[in-house]
Order: structure tokens, then sequence, then C-alpha cells
């Protein structure tokens, strides 16, 4: 196949579209439930007044608006990919964020060319720019449900059109759904867990960026990893992920949110948070290697609390797991701590 084939074939399986909208008529969509910005699926709002105030101000003076990206459903509602910040400020100016009351009905504060802007609430700003911005229009980018996932992804992976890219993670979430299996709604009903988010304690933007659900997910894939990385560690999580929601791999979501909230509940009772912050950052090698190590040399926890203990006491102490440095290539120094981790643990 030569290059041109190659690359013909790539964009044949990335069907999008594009259209020029009112911020009236997508406000619109998002009352009559057609248009998705909700937090579950991707970071929260979290623009500052100012930044707020300055986009306004923009759209109030004509400036031009960078587009914003939704990916289509199955049903063809839309969910906001990127540029959630610059809709939810139009949304919540505009008093229709009820599910955020507390960043609902934006006051306003000094604009950086327009001064008056101090104070100003949707209700005192005058009809004639209360239209302005309501027949503003922008572009909207939209990423049809029936390209491949693969393509899918790597759009989103590659946009960077706002100030905040999206994670790994925030992209599997606008990727697998809709799927037989949803493995999307079980990393949420994880990550809100009060003695999982205890043990963890991830800064607010950690979470904004669904730092929870992601770890998660890695737990669950390193649990059912067999063989080496062929690929890199987001990579790897991509595929597991798509191949649980495909059903591609055997996978009892009941079964596996008992056993992991077993895990947590028992990390946190017997080690405390401290056990991923030897040195005071989080340490995701340690979180990876007892996700490998703890669930392949033993099928439950209840039982085995005492030697899982002492064997991981035994992997915290230990001189050849703790000198494998940062110098080593990721994906070989995670598999090598793995590998290390399940060398105590065997020998327990």
């Amino acid at each position: 196949m030569t290059l041109d084939e190659i690359i013909a074939k790539k964009r044949n399986s990335l069907k999008t579209d594009r259209l020029d909208m009112s911020f009236g008529e997508l406000m619109n969509m998002f009352e009559d439930g057609e248009l998705f910005i909700t937090p579950e699926y991707q970071r929260v709002f979290r623009w500052s007044l100012f930044q707020q105030t300055r986009f306004i101000e923009s759209v109030l003076l004509g400036i031009p608006i960078p587009p914003i990206f939704v990916a289509e459903d199955d049903e063809g509602k839309w969910e906001v990919v990127d540029g959630l910040q610059r809709i939810s400020t139009i949304f919540s100016f505009f008093g229709i964020l009820e599910s955020m009351p507390a960043k609902n009905n934006t006051v306003l504060s000094e604009g950086e060319m327009v001064k008056d802007l101090a104070g100003i609430t949707i209700d005192s700003l005058p009809i004639k720019l209360k239209t302005t911005i309501k027949r503003s229009v922008c572009r909207v980018e939209i990423v049809r449900w029936d390209s491949q996932e693969d393509i899918r992804y790597e759009l989103f992976n590659r946009l960077n059109t706002g100030s905040s890219p999206l994670s790994e993670q925030e992209i599997r979430n606008c990727i697998f759904r809709s799927y037989p299996i949803d493995l999307n709604q079980l990393l949420r009903d994880i990550a809100i867990i009060p003695e999982y988010m205890e043990l963890i304690s991830p800064s607010a933007k950690k979470k904004d960026e669904m730092f929870l659900e992601e770890l998660a997910l890695r737990y669950f894939a390193f649990k059912h990893l067999d063989d080496n990385f062929k690929t890199t560690v987001a990579q790897y999580l991509t595929e597991f992920m798509r191949c649980v929601s495909n059903q591609e791999i055997p996978f009892d979501i009941d079964a596996e949110k008992d056993e992991f909230i077993k895990f947590i509940h028992f990390l946190l009772n017997r080690f405390g948070k401290e056990i991923f912050r030897p040195k005071g950052n989080f340490a995701n090698h340690i979180f990876d290697s007892l996700a490998y190590a703890v669930p392949k040399k033993y099928s439950s926890i209840d039982g085995n609390e005492e030697i899982i203990e002492r064997s991981i006491r035994s992997l915290l102490d230990d001189v050849q797991y703790n000198s494998i440095g940062t110098s080593t290539f990721s994906t070989t120094r995670i598999r090598t701590r793995m590998d290390r981790a399940m060398e105590i643990f065997n020998g327990a």
C-alpha cells in the first residue's frame, strides 16, 4: 500500500462535520438535553471570574472565537470535548447552568477594555448587548460516532484549542460511551467513594483531570496484564478500556468493583494514605505494583490480610525495588518493578 493510499484510508475513517452556530442556538440545545457539558465526563467548569469576564468582553467586542469541538453519540446528541470553559461561561452568564448553582448567574468583574462591565449580570445587561451575545456565532466541529475509535482518540488527543488540553482519561471518557460494558460508569462510581478519595487525596487539579478514574483504570488494567507492554502505558490503558467496553475481555463489573473496594479499604486501614507517599508526592509506581501483584497472588484479600500486609511492607523496604531508578525507560521501569513485586509476594 502506497503512502497516498495509507493516508487516504486514515482520512476516510474519520467522519466529521462543521457548523456555524449562534450561542442562542447552543443554549437551546443545552436546555433541550441535546448538548451535554456534564462534569462527570470531563473537567469541571473552572475558569476564574477574570477569565469569564474577559471572554464575555471578547464576544461583545466581536473578537473571533476559537472553534468548539463536540462528539456526537449514537442518538445524535452532542458532548463538548474541547471548549467547555468558553461555552460554560456563556451558559453561566445566562443563568442556565442549574446543575452547578455555585457557578451559575455570573456577576462580571471589570473588563480589560471595558471597565464598566464590573457588577454586570444578565439582568442588568442592556437588551441590545444581550442579543449581541445570543446572536454571536462560533464554529462547531463535530466528530461523528461512526468514526473509528483510534482516529477519534488521536483527534481528541491532539486538540489544543483551549487553555487546558484534555487529559488522557478525559479523552477515554469521551470515546468509550454507549458500549455494551459501561466501564466509564464504574470508574465514575469508584471515584466518589469517600475511602478511595481519602486514600489517594488528589489535588483539586488532579480531580478535575479525572486522576481518580484513571488510577482505578490502571488497577483493573494491571490486574489483567499478562504479557509485557507492547505499547506505552497510556496506549495500553486505552486498549484495555476498549476491549472491556466491547466485551472482548471477560469483566464482571460487580465482582471487580467489590474486590477494588476491599483493596482500598485494606490499604487505608493498614497503611493509610502515606503508603503512596514515601517521599511526599504520590508514587504511581507503588500503586501500579500492588495493583499487579496483589490480585495475581491472591484471588481475594479476605482471609489473607496478614500475609498481604507483610508482603507489602517487605516490598516498600526492598533495596532492589527501590533502586530501580528514573533513568530507565518508563514502561520498562514499571514492568521491572511489577516483576520485583511479584517475586516478593511469591516468596512471602
